[in-house]
């Protein structure tokens, strides 16, 4: 942009509407004003660039400005209305422009450089004081919609690390989580015990009575088992009708007893379903103590071996590797 563009000179009833200059003395700053430039620029046109040095505070009068990352793009993370500035961080820290700053469509500005405003802010405390206000305003927008756009990411990483049906934790949650909590567990010296847990007999439920209500009876058996647990107790889909239940600060007899008090009241709490029918539904469970440098992966493969035994000798039982 060239320095003298369509420039004209600056009428005080211009800077009414400009927050910066709200309550006052205008007319102590005559000599000052006589040095501000006005502007009208065309649409599309890049006032401000990362790639350029800055020594003005824009003020815009009508029209849009819009702020974009990139010089070609058309999607503006943030507008300039009328009465709003833009270049102040430049003043400030000397540095270049952050974005680019780009004409909407026709604009007209009053352009102050750095000079010119230090004296005005000399004359006048108050309008650095007005600039303060506006660039606090402006920090707190922007930290309203960071803040709203974590709270967003949380809840997409929420949906992606919890499983739809039964509210758990998912295997790729499992799979992040369990190995931290196993490298913590080593470092200060902690046992640790996983169990496995699968659903007896469940391929019958479903036939029997339909898959909606399979899927209750999974979620009333994630109730049950989850209501059982300590709140240090990881508890995960595994896939299916399988759960995982990683048990930190635990030896395997302790364990052992924490399972059995889950398998029988799983067994003792039959699912009602919508229609009233109950379901009949136990469980088979495999327990594993963690072995130190040992990965989950092994861990989770001893404690589905313990898993088996427990099937194989008649189900609805506990198994130990």
């Amino acid at each position: 942009m060239e320095d003298n563009k369509n420039s004209f000179p600056v009428d005080i009833k211009d800077l009414e509407i400009i927050n910066i200059f709200q309550n006052i003395e205008l007319k102590q700053l005559e000599s000052q004003l006589d040095q501000i430039r006005k502007l009208t620029l065309p649409g599309g046109e890049t006032l401000l660039s990362p790639s350029s040095m800055n020594e003005e505070i824009f003020i815009l009068l009508k029209g849009e400005l819009m702020i974009c990352l990139q010089d070609n793009d058309h999607h503006a993370i943030a507008r300039i209305l009328p009465g709003d500035c833009v270049g102040e961080l430049s003043i400030i820290d000397d540095r270049a422009p952050s974005a680019y700053v780009k004409t909407s469509g026709q604009c007209t500005l009053l352009a102050i450089h750095r000079d010119v405003l230090t004296t005005m802010f000399e004359q006048q405390p108050d309008l650095a004081v007005n600039l303060l206000k506006l660039l606090t305003e402006r920090f707190r927008q922007n930290n309203t919609i960071l803040s709203n756009s974590f709270k967003l990411q949380r809840e997409y990483r929420n949906k992606a690390e919890r499983d739809a049906l039964t509210g758990l934790h998912n295997r790729a949650w499992m799979n992040d989580v369990f190995p931290k909590q196993l490298e913590l567990s080593e470092r200060i010296g902690q046992k640790v015990t996983l169990m496995m847990i699968d659903a007896d007999y469940f391929k019958k439920v479903n036939d029997n009575h339909g898959h909606v209500a399979g899927d209750e009876t999974l979620k009333h058996l994630c109730k049950v088992i989850s209501e059982n647990l300590r709140e240090t107790d990881l508890l995960v889909r595994f896939g299916g009708e399988e759960l995982v239940v990683l048990m930190p600060g635990t030896i395997v007899t302790q364990a052992h007893v924490v399972a059995e008090r889950v398998r029988s009241l799983v067994e003792s709490q039959p699912v009602i379903l919508d229609n009233g029918k109950n379901v009949d539904v136990t469980i088979s469970i495999g327990l594993a103590e963690w072995s130190e440098e040992e990965s989950v992966e092994n861990l989770i493969e001893k404690a589905d071996r313990a898993l088996y035994s427990a099937k194989e000798s008649g189900r609805n039982k506990v198994g130990i590797f």
